[in-house]
């Protein structure tokens, strides 16, 4: 039940945690619907409890430990380098003309120029369409940072009013270019509702990671435009699916994973994060939530990254499944880590 705090419940998880139901004022409507738990004496803010009388004596499983959905990973062993090749083969294109072409759009802030551009989708007869966020008083070439976001804005209809704005906004004010491209499923492109472990689900991800590569495509073609200097900022949603589009896509010289980790259940072949993290050898910053729910296995999926290990770093706050909640805490381990692995803006 939404309401103005989640709840505690009775309920542990086999580990000593305790479920938290419903969503709180200040939290995505995910919460509402999804289980998340804590630590019994942790005191998180937006937690309450509801006060009940009961009226008959509750049967056994109201207050039964409910073991985790999440899948063991201890255990995880990635494909054969040569299955990977077929993997990575589903995930290819052809880089056909682009045929861009620039639309009118609503300027929304003094702190960046709002340029919208429709490019020709890898796939089908559609068009892609590609928002950049050009800081204000920065001269070229600039740094751009690709972003993939959460699944909070699949309950916005239009590109419009573009969601997830305030885990990049400070990207833009610290003087790089932010690309945000409208990916196949999202706002006004849907696509078949699926559960992830379907094979209508696998080609919607194939689908975004074209699209996240014609976007670097059109990137390539403006001489205002840092050709190597390209990074990846993916909140939740696009911090789990990014694993697989940064070591898909070698281009991104930087990779920053805020709320990410494993999904919950065992996906189709070809779409298995287990098998795509240690071909991402980028830099990679994992910044996570210690009260995080939604995506496990955070330290297994660091270890597996193919990263040298003095190239990848986690960090964890003492947030839910939302790290900007520790907003300035937050700036400043994204943009320290952007600074070092793609240099300071001019």
């Amino acid at each position: 039940m939404a309401g103005n705090v989640a709840e505690w419940c009775w309920n542990g998880d086999k580990k000593g945690a305790r479920y938290i139901l419903g969503g709180a004022w200040n939290t995505s409507s995910a919460d509402y619907f999804e289980p998340g738990v804590g630590a019994p004496l942790s005191r998180i803010d937006g937690t309450g409890f509801r006060c009940v009388r009961n009226t008959a004596t509750l049967p056994p499983p109201a207050t039964s430990p409910v073991a985790s959905s999440m899948r063991d990973l201890s255990k995880a062993q990635p494909a054969s380098d040569e299955v990977f090749r077929i993997y990575r083969a589903m995930y290819a294109y052809d880089r056909t003309p682009l045929n861009a072409k620039v639309e009118p759009v609503k300027q929304d802030s003094a702190d960046w120029r709002k340029e919208k551009i429709t490019v020709a989708a890898a796939y089908g007869n559609e068009r892609l369409a590609l928002y950049l966020f050009v800081p204000a008083k920065i001269r070229p070439p600039y740094q751009t940072v690709v972003f993939f976001p959460s699944a909070r804005v699949l309950d916005i209809a239009n590109s419009e009013k573009l969601g997830d704005m305030k885990f990049i906004d400070y990207v833009i004010r610290s003087g790089r270019v932010v690309m945000y491209p409208i990916y196949k499923g999202t706002y006004e492109r849907p696509a078949q509702e699926a559960g992830l472990a379907t094979a209508a689900a696998r080609e919607t991800l194939i689908q975004q990671s074209k699209d996240l590569g014609r976007a670097l495509d059109y990137l390539e073609t403006r001489p205002d435009i840092d050709h190597d200097r390209f990074g990846y900022l993916g909140e939740s949603m696009g911090a789990a699916q990014g694993v697989i589009f940064a070591a898909v896509d070698g281009r991104f010289k930087a990779v920053v994973f805020q709320d990410g980790g494993f999904f919950d259940e065992r996906p189709l072949p070809g779409t298995d994060q287990v098998d795509f993290a240690p071909r991402l050898t980028a830099p990679v910053l994992m910044v996570s939530g210690k009260y995080d729910w939604v995506l496990g296995g955070k330290d297994v999926m660091l270890r597996l990254f193919g990263t040298p290990a003095a190239d990848k770093r986690a960090v964890t706050f003492d947030t839910p499944h939302d790290v900007s909640e520790q907003r300035t805490d937050l700036i400043r381990e994204v943009l320290t880590w952007l600074d070092k692995y793609l240099g300071e803006v001019n």
